[in-house]
Formats: structure tokens, C-alpha cells, sequence
């Protein structure tokens, strides 16, 4: 199985300087970190002419136009999501964050939560947020 290269640039001029740096006659399969358009598909389609695989993170594969979708599919390129990261990692860890559930349900407020395990207070209020939509 051949390697996907990605492309992370989000901005247009930037990405097509590095489809032209990263992209080649051997590329199979492509991950663009931005909505493809008709001018960044003929980019790759020109750098890499056998590409079968065009890959994007499911929130911009779903607000990608269905001409772009038939259009692929009508040269025969396959255009699927992929997720490759799927977001910010968290900053706390699960028993800090547990912590702060517990500390309300014993009475805490947000202000005494947060200046008790050092997290910000809008972090709290955050997590407090999170959990009652959850209910």
C-alpha cells in the first residue's frame, strides 16, 4: 500500500508550492488540510497525474461542494474523509478534571474549584458546562 503524502498548508499560494516540493509522478494518495478546489485539484492532478486517492478531515469532506465530488469521481479519483488528528489533546489530566465534578457535587463553587487544583476558571466553568449538557 502505497504512502499518503500530506499537505498541511491552509493557505492557497502556500499549498501550491508544496504540492509542487512534496508531490511527483510516484504519489498514489493525497491528505489536503483545506477544502479542495477545482484550481488545487488541477495542482495535484498536474504534479501527481496518478493519484487515485484524495483524502480531507470529514468537517470540510462534508462541506465540499458535490461538483467537486462528481468531478473526481468522473476521472476515476477516489475523494474520501480521513481523519489524521483528531483535534488539541487535552491540557489536564482525566483525574484533575474528575476532580473538578467531585469538588462540585460536594458544594465547591467554580471559583474555589479552580483556585484549588490550579485550572482556570473558565476551564471549570467549561467542564461544569460539559457535564450537565451530558445529563
Amino acid at each position: 500500500m502505497s504512502e499518503i503524502v500530506v499537505l498541511r498548508s491552509s493557505q492557497k499560494d502556500v499549498l501550491i508550492e508544496e504540492i509542487n516540493e512534496k508531490l511527483d509522478a510516484n504519489t498514489k494518495k493525497v491528505h489536503l488540510s483545506i477544502r479542495p478546489t477545482i484550481n488545487i485539484l488541477a495542482s495535484i492532478l498536474t504534479a501527481a497525474p496518478n493519484t487515485d486517492v484524495i483524502t480531507c478531515p470529514p468537517s470540510l469532506y462534508e462541506r465540499t461542494p458535490k461538483k467537486i465530488k462528481s468531478a473526481l469521481e468522473k476521472i476515476n479519483i477516489r475523494f474520501e474523509p480521513l481523519l489524521l488528528t483528531p483535534g488539541r489533546p487535552r491540557s489536564h489530566p482525566n483525574w484533575k478534571i474528575q476532580k473538578v465534578y467531585e469538588l462540585e457535587d460536594q458544594g465547591y463553587s467554580a471559583k474555589e474549584i479552580s483556585e484549588k487544583l490550579d485550572i482556570p476558571l473558565t476551564t471549570v466553568y467549561y467542564y461544569l458546562k460539559k457535564d450537565e449538557d451530558s445529563k
